[in-house]
């Protein structure tokens, strides 16, 4: 596909999906929209000066620049938010997982950016202190193609005024999300086995599947033990294979009745023997009534990976962590039209007549 046509494709698909989400907003609000969707996405990139490039205005393109940049510094129409929503909802199983975790935004060089403060960098093997925001997010899966979208995704950092704690930005962000997809079953990671997570779902009576640390205190058969005594004390009995650092791959899961300190709802807690030196541990409140309903929880967990990617495409394909607008306010606005133009990005990856344009956009 030669660039003029290219161009004019992916205008084309920008606009009419720019439409979508911009009913009910005003007319410079939804050109904007246009802007910044098609900037991202034409310019695989989210520096101002790149995107303005992309958009060819008959201006000097600091014009352009300084033009792009007031306008980040005005809240997005929570219209949008909810006709993203419902774009995505007809492409996502209403009962299907939804994932639930947090990244970092690390900017080691920031020297004026608003409310900078320390995160542990994700992707360092050391897990290096560095200077930064966190993320929290989630995220859900197209049917087709299991391309993963973003329902909910805010920059925040604890430096700033009003901060409670993680905890709290976290329950924010499911809150955000249980109005739109209420019989889903969502999945944390073991950064989530809190008490207080335990609480909130059960409060909210939502289903959810959760990685569970070691110390993690469970009573089984009426008396409490360490779930890693459990974990010792049994063996897999059920063959499943599942995607595992990139390939399919086998694994032996037992599962048995559990409760938390947390709660006295009865919990399935998941034992998975064979992916790693330490076994796994999921605990869920979905029923499990027998091997079919075992390999589709353990299953539901590991395509977390889906997430992971996610984070990466953000930050090296659309270069997200080298931004340079410093308010939180327009970091967080930035953050939302990324976070669309990956969502056109999937949409289009739904359409087989359009995947070349995907993969032209891609090649960027």
């Amino acid at each position: 596909m030669n660039t003029t046509t290219t161009t004019y494709a992916l205008k084309r698909e920008v606009m009419t999906f720019c439409r979508q989400l911009g009913k009910g907003i005003s007319v410079p609000q939804r050109r904007f929209l246009s802007d910044m969707v098609y900037g991202i996405t034409a310019s695989a990139n989210c520096i101002l000066s790149k995107i303005a490039d992309t958009l060819q205005e008959p201006i000097r393109k600091i014009n352009t620049v300084d033009r792009l940049s007031r306008n980040l510094m005005s809240d997005i129409p929570e219209r949008v938010e909810e006709n993203f929503r419902h774009r995505l909802r007809g492409q996502i199983n209403p009962t299907g997982n939804i994932y639930v975790d947090d990244s970092d935004i690390i900017k080691p060089y920031g020297q004026a950016f608003e409310d900078l403060g320390l995160v542990r960098d994700g992707s360092s093997p050391e897990k290096k202190i560095e200077k930064g925001y966190h993320v929290a997010e989630i995220c859900a899966l197209l049917d087709q193609g299991k391309q993963p979208v973003s329902l909910y995704s805010r920059i925040y950092s604890p430096e700033s005024e009003g901060f409670i704690s993680e905890n709290a930005e976290t329950q924010k962000a499911l809150l955000s999300v249980f109005r739109d997809f209420p019989d889903a079953a969502y999945v944390f990671d073991r950064g989530y086995d809190a008490n207080e997570h335990f609480r909130f779902m059960y409060g909210h009576r939502k289903n959810f599947i959760v990685r569970i640390k070691e110390n993690r205190v469970l009573f089984n058969k009426g008396k409490a033990w360490k779930a890693a005594t459990l974990r010792d004390s049994h063996k897999g009995k059920i063959k499943e294979h599942v995607m595992f650092e990139g390939k399919e791959t086998p694994c032996y899961v037992s599962h048995m009745n559990v409760r938390v300190t947390a709660d006295r709802h009865p919990l399935r807690l998941l034992l998975i023997y064979g992916l790693t030196q330490t076994p796994m541990m999921l605990v869920t409140n979905l029923a499990v009534k027998g091997k079919e309903d075992v390999g589709r929880i353990v299953r539901s967990y590991f395509s977390r990976w889906r997430m992971e990617e996610y984070f990466r495409f953000k930050k090296q394909h659309y270069r997200f962590e080298g931004f340079r607008v410093r308010s939180l306010k327009s970091i967080n606005a930035l953050n939302r039209y990324v976070s669309y133009a990956i969502g056109l990005l999937g949409l289009l990856s739904q359409k087989s007549k359009n995947s070349r344009l995907k993969h032209s956009i891609l090649a960027k």
